[in-house]
């Protein structure tokens, strides 16, 4: 038999995470939710960014120069940033023109993208774009939000257990929270990342 405080539980817990956990975003001004330390971050970040780079064909290295310049502009651009965080700057030998950002720092810009670029000022801003994401915590954000989904879920599976349509509850609840989170943006997996 069920306990009555687990599904009273729930929303209480959600609550109590809601309030303990609210900050100012350091880009942004605005009181928002923070789940995620910036400790949290960065190990998400690091546990991350070599995965990602194999995702896509591995690091650049055909032109040792380029990667060097590429972390060379970075660092400048990340001295500009509203959080002291252990930026990195990788080139990936993905011939598809992106960037991405992981929390915590790790940024990466795919060779395709780099042949498109005209200029410095150009590779300037797309790195600037990143470092914007990192540090106003859009990746941290993501996984934030697929917490609260996920306990949220959890909340409605348990209210809804006695219902003869639990089944058809708990999935349209899981459907929406998908559909919600996809407003946010898309990423090309399920990993904590922010794509230009």
């Amino acid at each position: 038999m069920r306990s009555r405080c687990s599904v009273h539980g729930t929303p209480l817990l959600l609550l109590f995470l809601l309030a303990a956990g609210c900050a100012v975003n350091p880009v942004t001004g605005q009181r928002e939710l923070s789940l995620l330390s910036t400790a949290d971050e960065i190990s998400i970040g690091q546990n991350q960014y070599r995965p990602l780079q194999q995702m896509g064909g591995g690091q650049y290295r055909a032109d040792p120069g380029v990667a060097e310049y590429v972390a060379s502009e970075g660092g400048r651009v990340a001295e500009f940033s509203d959080r002291d965080l252990p930026y990195e700057f990788v080139v990936v030998n993905d011939g598809t023109p992106n960037a991405w950002a992981l929390p915590g720092g790790k940024i990466g810009i795919h060779r395709g993208l780099l042949v498109e670029l005209e200029n410095e000022a150009e590779l300037a801003a797309v790195l600037g774009h990143e470092v914007v994401h990192a540090a106003a915590k859009h990746g941290a954000n993501r996984i934030q939000r697929q917490m609260l989904f996920g306990l949220a879920g959890l909340g409605v599976a348990l209210a809804a257990d006695d219902s003869k349509h639990a089944r058809k509850i708990v999935g349209a609840t899981n459907l929406g929270f998908h559909l919600a989170g996809q407003k946010f943006g898309a990423t090309r997996s399920a990993s904590p990342t922010t794509t230009a």
